[in-house]
């Protein structure tokens, strides 16, 4: 089953996202804390630029300067109203139902998994043993029944099996071991006696026939280690079980309409947003199509605006619209492999429906008051300040213009008459499957990286693109972060509206500009605007940390042992969805010196 949660190494996080115990307080901010717990979590499960041993220190500092900005400006978003704003509902409540659904798991089904002592005790026999079948397969069952009837009556299971037509008879030995298999099959084949062949049994993907052709015994390294493989596989198939009960139960009799006429519009609309995108990004016939949030936008912005306030969900007791159902269709991200309407109906169909299960699992979730349990706060908290911090910082970013004034004071603070300008080569991997950054993420080798960039990055011949210098201020975040990098690191992923970004910084220089004060470039004004930008964060940040009273331990910040594990770390949801485990931050920490040069000025 593929829907509910399991621990995985690196792939997975607990439900349990930071203990509730009383945990050392790192820093406050007003009346917002980081304590030691959490900021472990933060370092350890975001993958870090390459540092040396010897620069943990430095990064342990960097990135708790960088948290306490990200509460400081979401403070301030919440003063400004910014966690109300349509941006924050869209990205905000999506997240906060899937915790909920996660919760509702944890409380409806694996809290009330108990070890079932004769299966436990079953299976210690069963794990002493693997066994070796081969098996007769075929999609129809009316087929599969007329085998096994000839089967019976002949004594030589290879020399007949071979003879039959319409089945396949797989003579290459299959090895089951103990919680391998569905239930049915495992009991019938671990009743057989050597040669002997099981009855038919139906399988998701067809009907089979097994025949036992040997066994060997297994030799596990401790008792523990049997034990251990032993109960988990039953514990599985006890949670497999109890799923089952709880989803045909919950939804039986739940009466959900959707408007047909809605359905088939939207269809439609992401039909030829779909075709657009292949026919603009030169995309060959079968290879995927992925709609990025500008994509989603373009949707909205093409529907009525009276027509996204109309129903399109009715649930018993609560309307969900058309533009309700565009957020959280967003919030997930749509891809296909196909251009044509039918298929692409048929996604969304399934789209619909899984929105339907999501939003009414939510809904019980809600009822219950999953959303105020303390793992769940304080995982939703992460994220929801992370969310304001971003919106607090694009709203700086779009309230800046730059003036002549700007540009004069800049020139007028260089002692020499040439402006000095990083300049980077970076190979970028633009991508909206994080499978694809945690592969890109192993890449070390800088060709490797580019053609990997070619065939994986959302931007096409990416790769090449990038192997020319460009200056930081013309790229964003991405120039910022590459500035601090060393040459040969890597660093990701980045989260941006078009997906998550992975680079490797190939090469820096500093680059002097020849510039006329009547006549500045635009490379030049850009540089100008960044660091004007830049600038006022800085000073809002430090503003900000004054008026909340930060405090910090620096001395139990450099006590912390933290590991540098440099991979990507998902969480796994309850009842379907995956996440980042922690939000990924933007290296924000330079505010410091502000912030201290203000506290001397006050003594």
């Amino acid at each position: 089953m593929n829907l509910k949660k399991t621990f995985i190494l690196i792939l997975l996080l607990s439900t349990q996202f930071f203990s509730q115990e009383a945990d050392k307080t790192l820093a406050k901010i007003g009346d917002k804390i980081i304590t030691v717990e959490e900021f472990k979590h933060r370092f350890e499960l975001t993958p870090q630029i390459n540092r040396k041993q010897n620069d943990a220190n430095i990064a342990k500092e960097e990135l708790l300067y960088t948290l306490i900005a990200e509460k400081l400006f979401a403070l301030k978003a919440e003063e400004l109203s910014l966690d109300t704003s349509e941006a924050m509902r869209s990205n905000f409540v999506p997240l906060e139902k899937m915790h909920v659904r996660d919760a509702l798991y944890l409380k409806e089904i694996k809290e009330k998994i108990q070890l079932n002592n004769s299966k436990f005790a079953q299976g210690l026999k069963r794990a002493n043993h693997k066994l070796f079948v081969n098996y007769v397969y075929s999609l129809d069952q009316e087929k599969i029944n007329l085998a096994y009837k000839l089967l019976t009556s002949n004594s030589n299971f290879d020399s007949l099996a071979n003879l039959l037509k319409d089945v396949e008879y797989v003579t290459e030995a299959y090895e089951v071991t103990f919680g391998r298999m569905n239930i049915a099959a495992e009991d019938a084949i671990y009743n057989l006696k050597l040669n002997e062949f099981t009855n038919v049994i139906k399988a998701p993907e067809g009907w089979y026939i097994f025949r036992l052709i040997g066994s060997e015994p297994i030799i596990y390294n401790s008792g523990n280690q049997k034990i251990s493989k032993v109960k988990k596989a039953v514990n599985n198939r006890i949670e497999d079980s109890i799923y089952n009960d709880f989803w045909l139960n919950f939804f039986k009799g739940k009466n959900v309409e959707t408007d047909g006429d809605l359905f088939w519009s939207l269809a439609e609309i992401l039909h030829k947003q779909i075709v657009k995108i292949k026919k603009t990004n030169n995309i060959k016939d079968g290879e995927k199509i992925s709609l990025g949030d500008e994509d989603f936008l373009q949707i909205r912005n093409s529907i009525d605006p009276d027509s996204l306030k109309i129903e399109f969900i009715r649930f018993d007791d609560k309307l969900f619209t058309l533009n309700d159902f565009i957020t959280e269709f967003m919030y997930e991200g749509f891809y296909t492999y196909s251009t044509e309407l039918k298929t692409i109906a048929s996604q969304l169909n399934s789209r619909v429906k899984r929105q339907i299960e999501n939003e009414l699992l939510a809904k019980f979730g809600y009822e219950k008051g999953y959303e105020s349990l303390p793992d769940v706060r304080s995982s939703t908290d992460v994220w929801k300040e992370n969310y304001l911090s971003s919106l607090y910082r694009r709203k700086i970013v779009r309230n800046s213009k730059l003036t002549n004034e700007d540009i004069k004071n800049h020139l007028t603070k260089n002692s020499s008459e040439r402006l000095i300008e990083t300049q980077v080569k970076i190979i970028e991997i633009l991508t909206d499957s994080l499978e694809v950054v945690e592969e890109a993420l192993k890449l070390k080798n800088e060709n490797d990286f580019i053609k990997f960039a070619n065939v994986h990055s959302i931007k096409k011949n990416a790769g090449e693109d990038k192997l020319k210098f460009f200056p930081i201020s013309e790229f964003g975040e991405v120039g910022k972060i590459a500035e601090s990098m060393n040459v040969g690191d890597v660093y990701g992923p980045l989260q941006t509206s078009e997906g998550y970004s992975v680079f490797k910084l190939i090469d820096k220089r500093e680059n002097e500009l020849s510039f006329d004060s009547l006549n500045i470039s635009d490379e030049t004004k850009n540089k100008i605007r960044y660091q004007k930008v830049m600038n006022s964060l800085e000073e809002q940040a430090s503003e900000l940390a004054s008026k909340y009273n930060v405090q910090v331990n620096e001395e139990l910040l450099k006590s912390i042992d933290v590991l540098n594990i440099q991979m990507v770390v998902f969480r796994y949801m309850g009842f379907g969805g995956r996440i980042l485990a922690v939000p990924n931050v933007t290296p924000f920490y330079n505010w410091k010196k502000k912030w201290e040069l203000k506290k001397k000025d006050l003594l």
